[in-house]
């Protein structure tokens, strides 16, 4: 039994790491969320671009980090000047950048598939119902993550210059991060107030889909009580 809970949590963590990674994919890529953070921090006024050549230079970005592009040879206006935008440390720091989001998205996949089998295997092992299956998964998987996640939250309000830099540390294997605001443009369209509202905001996300799961475990769990 008590093999089971532990598989059960490790299950339960497992999907919700995925449901993290898939937040954190939807909220990067988020279209409105790029307009409305540029238009908070007057993004292209600072840097010197129209609003419109601000978003295509972002969406060319962003389809570099979706293999949409092979490269970030990208032109525009700034100030006046027709001028590449990317310098080459932004375009060599994007390449790591890439290859995290490649292997975030590959941890995600096999994170739904490992998690899937994992329930499959308790269904066959537990004597139990099904919901119970699924609530301790849920449970003991979520609190594992969330545990995690409120820890990284408090880290991150309590002083996010600290925890962005080890957090870069932790994932790259060099220094390419940073980058000089004066003369680099990719640190002004995306500054830590930028990333400060992108890590709130897939934190809120993510949590409201806990809320609404857990809420749906309790009706299911309701329904199946009835049924009994």
């Amino acid at each position: 039994m008590k093999t089971n809970k532990w598989i059960c949590a490790f299950a339960g963590f497992l999907f919700l790491t995925a449901v993290l990674l898939q937040v954190i994919d939807s909220c990067c890529f988020s279209h409105s969320f790029y307009v409305k953070e540029y238009a908070k921090n007057h993004t292209a006024e600072t840097i010197g671009m129209s609003e419109e050549t601000l978003m295509e230079t972002t969406q060319e970005l962003l389809d570099y980090l979706k293999d949409k592009r092979d490269d970030l040879v990208v032109y525009g206006e700034v100030n006046g000047q027709k001028r590449e935008i990317f310098d080459a440390r932004e375009k060599r720091h994007m390449v790591d950048v890439k290859n995290l989001y490649r292997n975030a998205m590959n941890v995600k996949w096999a994170a739904f598939a490992v998690s899937a089998a994992l329930i499959a295997f308790c269904a066959v092992r537990k004597k139990g119902s099904f919901y119970e299956l699924l609530r301790d998964s849920f449970k003991f998987g979520g609190l594992l993550l969330a545990m995690f996640v409120i820890f990284i939250l408090i880290w991150a309000i309590a002083d996010f210059n600290g925890f962005w830099i080890s957090f870069h540390y932790l994932l790259f294997d060099n220094e390419l991060f940073f980058l000089d605001p004066n003369t680099e443009i990719l640190i002004n369209m995306v500054p830590e107030t930028f990333f400060f509202d992108l890590v709130t905001r897939i934190i809120l996300v993510f949590f409201a889909i806990m809320t609404v799961c857990a809420g749906g475990l309790l009706v299911y769990g309701k329904k199946a009580a009835d049924a009994a």
